[in-house]
């Protein structure tokens, strides 16, 4: 007979196979979730499509299954909310190891740009890039030497060649009759790990420095990478703020919320989907590709076809 060591580590082994199994599976099946918004600012409707964190994934060949879904959903433009790419970090007691890659995020841009008008917003991985190769429009002072700045520039000027292909809103807006939109770029600190830390607290007068204070009577749309302080986006002036940057929590638990962010947060419920809080809303991208821990669990990559629209008694 088999003793109750051996039957648990069988078990045990059976799990870890199953979750592998159903986390691959997840992983390369897209899914679109569809949002509707309504607001007494808005004069027609719009829909649109929202990505965030491809990671250099690829579904299908050149990333072909992706566009061929965004083709069928005919978007009137395209917001991505940042982290096309991978760039990883630089510890200080470790050899450094370059695993940088932008070559699928610039195809992709290459290939969509092409057919839509692209509003894009930079995420923590693309500011990191820039940084580590030493561009003089990165948030943060230049920290790092000249071999790490050698080694990062030639992928840091592939994807900025591709970007002059979109909008970029860096810390700036892009206005339409009936709504704006705005990409807030948070300095790097914002996105250290809270294992065993508080995180910064996002003050409304940083805010107003770095995107201004938005007008009353028009709809705003305002990409912020982590949607950790979306309630403050939208006491600032945000009717609708989007966000990525947690990956649906990895494992999506129900009720609970993540059961990890990139930030090493537990049981987050802002991570994944459409929330409330006063008179806003925040959709929270699932991702579309992992990082570091690739896993996903009840949490399929994610396409967001967002609709826009006035009050049905305004149609009348």
């Amino acid at each position: 007979m088999l003793s109750i060591a051996k039957i648990f580590i069988i078990i045990l082994f059976l799990c870890c196979t199953m979750t592998i199994c159903i986390s691959e599976w997840e992983r390369n099946k897209l899914k679109i979730f569809k949002y509707n918004i309504v607001s007494d600012k808005l004069k027609k409707e719009h829909r649109f499509v929202f990505l965030s964190d491809l990671h250099e994934k690829e579904f299908g060949k050149d990333n072909r299954e992706l566009i061929e879904k965004i083709d069928e959903l005919d978007p009137e433009f395209i917001l991505i909310g940042g982290d096309l790419i991978k760039s990883h970090k630089i510890h200080k007691n470790r050899k450094y190891k370059d695993k940088d890659s932008v070559s699928v995020s610039v195809s992709l841009l290459e290939k969509l740009s092409k057919k839509y008008k692209i509003y894009f917003s930079y995420g923590n991985h693309e500011q990191r890039l820039f940084q580590k190769a030493g561009f003089d429009d990165c948030k943060d002072a230049v920290k790092y030497d000249k071999y790490i700045q050698d080694i990062s520039k030639e992928r840091a000027e592939e994807l900025k060649s591709a970007l002059t292909k979109v909008c970029v809103l860096d810390n700036s807006s892009v206005s339409f009759e009936d709504f704006d939109i705005t990409g807030i770029i948070l300095p790097m600190k914002y996105y250290a790990p809270l294992l065993f830390r508080k995180g910064e607290e996002l003050q409304e007068n940083e805010l107003k420095e770095l995107v201004g204070t938005p007008e009353k009577d028009k709809f705003h749309i305002m990409m912020i990478h982590t949607p950790m302080h979306y309630k403050k986006v939208i006491e600032h002036g945000a009717d609708l703020v989007l966000s990525g940057h947690y990956h649906g929590g990895t494992i999506y638990i129900p009720y609970f919320g993540a059961l990890m962010t990139p930030q090493f947060q537990f049981f987050v419920k802002e991570c994944a989907g459409r929330l409330k809080y006063k008179d806003g809303d925040l959709i929270v991208n699932r991702g579309l590709g992992t990082h570091s821990v690739n896993i996903r669990i009840n949490n399929r990559p994610e396409i967001s076809l967002i609709t826009i629209k006035p009050r049905e008694e305004q149609y009348v």
